[in-house]
């Protein structure tokens, strides 16, 4: 049976794989670092938010597999399955490597060498052998997100792509959930080596789709990646897809499918043309005034959240009384629904009011609400109130991305839209990485009211330029195509 063929069988396969990467994101983000934010561990967000930060860092450079993928694959064995069976592998035996380790938070530098230089840098970046796993396996997984992405591409028709969207989007939901719930109450009933164990059979068991269903007939796949590269670069938005940052999937691209494949180029020359000419296109669509706005924009919107993820799961759990099942049941769960709630919200009201209103309300709720606990840090010991900003955070920030991927399609030039939207939607993976790392340095020299405050005024300034953006301008300038 061929996923070209079956309607079910193919939305079933893309959606459990959809679940697989959200899985291992939801597992290292919330149940695996509240696990190691507990007392007896010795591990503090001066820790914790460098090991957040290697697990976003891989997201932001997805553009580089893709190229890679549509140059070197085994035809007989289908044009995408391979690289999304070995990066899913990968995936399983990095993070099921840490069950060979008995001390998993030795693993964690607490305190670096004052080697100077290149050597203590890097150990600030990658804080022991435990961020370098997690980094290694976020390699994997986000290998195996750009060929699914390509395999939606090539697979969905016309017709299916907005079901195929909506089910997608709320599959990556489902295995962050997973991950950061399901996961974290086994890890907090039965003890890190059953969750680590239950991760590594999920992915093996979601694994076995791209195992036992090949794409298309031999044939099929055959003629289509002789033509493959040369399409790709004839078109530069063709089979270019991304999915932004995990868990939060933007909708696919118009891109040709099989049906409507880009006009092939005829000469090697061509295709090396083609790419100098996507590079000059790129530049050229950033040379515009919105559209760096919109680059500035994306690199600051998630500063504030990538600090306080790291902050909050250190000090709730050490002193705000918090459980781990506590952590997991509420960030990984109920604040996850809230956010995809959110950014259903969010595609309608930037529809109804415009992205860049929407963008900056909602900036200017969530600073608020940072700067408000701040300055009534004895909020943060009641509990109800402390729950109730986790989970108005979580729907806020559901609201605000996908408003700004609304935002940055409309501010793409046509021309090279799909490699410009990717550009966008790696500067704000980039965004939390930055927060994620900025965590380790404020949290030694603030307190967390002080966090709190220092994030919200973030999170206003950093989304004024929206203000200025045109969204108009590339198209009235550069024309449409």
């Amino acid at each position: 049976m061929y996923l070209s063929e079956n309607r079910l069988l193919r939305m079933s396969t893309l959606c459990g794989l959809y679940v697989a990467q959200g899985i291992p994101w939801g597992f290292v983000t919330v149940t695996f670092a509240a696990w190691l934010a507990k007392p007896e561990h010795g591990i503090t967000a001066e820790q914790i938010g460098p090991i957040l930060a290697v697990a976003s860092l891989p997201w932001s450079f997805k553009f580089v597999w893709g190229p890679m993928m549509d140059r070197f694959t085994i035809r007989r064995f289908g044009r995408r399955r391979p690289w999304i069976v070995f990066a899913q592998s990968m995936a399983i035996l990095v993070l099921g490597s840490l069950l060979f380790f008995d001390d998993l938070p030795s693993l964690v530098w607490t305190d670096v060498p004052d080697t100077g230089g290149s050597l203590q840098t890097l150990y600030r970046l990658v804080p022991g052998p435990l961020a370098a796993l997690v980094l290694l396996a976020n390699i994997f997984v986000s290998v195996q997100d750009v060929a699914v992405d390509a395999l939606a591409v090539d697979l969905l028709r016309e017709d299916e792509r907005g079901v195929a969207n909506g089910l997608m989007y709320g599959s990556s939901y489902l295995g962050s959930a997973i991950g950061g719930m399901g996961l974290g109450i086994v890890v907090a009933r039965y003890g890190i080596r059953a969750g680590l164990l239950t991760q590594a059979a999920m992915l093996f068991a979601i694994m076995l789709l791209p195992i036992c269903f090949r794409e298309r007939p031999a044939a099929s796949d055959s003629a289509d990646n002789i033509d493959a590269p040369k399409q790709r670069l004839a078109d530069p938005s063709a089979g270019s897809v991304d999915f932004g940052e995990l868990p939060i999937t933007p909708p696919i691209a118009d891109t040709p499918t099989l049906g409507t494949p880009a006009p092939a180029l005829d000469a090697e020359s061509d295709v090396g043309a083609a790419r100098e000419s996507v590079f000059m296109n790129l530049l050229k669509a950033f040379s515009l005034r919105s559209t760096l706005l919109g680059a500035f924009v994306a690199l600051g919107t998630k500063i504030g959240i990538g600090v306080l993820t790291a902050v909050f799961v250190d000090y709730l759990i050490k002193q705000g009384g918090w459980s781990q099942e506590d952590y997991s049941s509420i960030i990984g769960g109920w604040a996850l629904l809230l956010g995809l709630s959110g950014a259903a919200a969010g595609g309608f009201l930037a529809d109804r009011l415009g992205p860049k209103r929407i963008i900056f309300a909602v900036s200017l709720l969530l600073g608020s609400l940072w700067i408000g606990f701040g300055l009534v840090p004895s909020a943060l010991a009641v509990r109800p109130l402390v729950i109730g900003l986790m989970l108005s955070q979580e729907l806020l920030l559901g609201v605000l991305s996908v408003s700004l991927f609304t935002l940055f399609m409309s501010i793409s030039w046509p021309r090279v839209a799909a490699t410009q939207f990717t550009a966008y939607m790696s500067l704000m993976n980039v965004s939390t990485t930055i927060g994620s790392y900025l965590s380790s340095l404020l949290v030694v020299r603030l307190s967390i009211a002080q966090i709190l405050m220092v994030s919200g005024v973030l999170q206003i300034v950093m989304v004024l330029p929206v203000l200025l953006i045109d969204v108009k301008q590339t198209r009235r300038v550069l024309g449409e195509s």
